[in-house]
């Protein structure tokens, strides 16, 4: 896990993105139906709401992800991701899957 989790990362770094953008949409991606409470996202990633804003403002610009209605509480917000979202993940994933590891690359 460690070292697809460092796959992943390098994957990232390749596109440009800040590291807490891409761990926000894998983290809402990880959810079983895509979507995650705005208030649960920032604790459990434990960002600042600084953070967490910029993080949203560029997965909802690139449409990677969009604020949704909470289902259960008319006041707050949820963070959904969205098929394009979906799909960047697929490729991250494809990205980090291709990696070779320093030690498997020297035999």
């Amino acid at each position: 896990m460690r070292l697809y989790l460092s796959r992943f990362l390098q994957a990232v770094d390749e596109t440009g993105w800040p590291r807490h953008s891409a761990k926000l949409l894998f983290y809402i991606a990880g959810q079983p139906d895509g979507r995650i409470p705005y208030s649960k996202a920032l604790l459990d990633l434990s960002l600042n709401e600084g953070q967490l804003e910029r993080a949203i403002a560029a997965l909802t610009a690139a449409k990677l992800i969009v604020r949704a209605d909470n289902h259960e509480n008319a006041r707050a917000v949820d963070l959904q991701v969205t098929p394009t979202g979906e799909d960047v993940i697929g490729k991250l994933n494809d990205l980090a899957d291709g990696r070779k590891s320093i030690s498997e690359k020297r035999r």
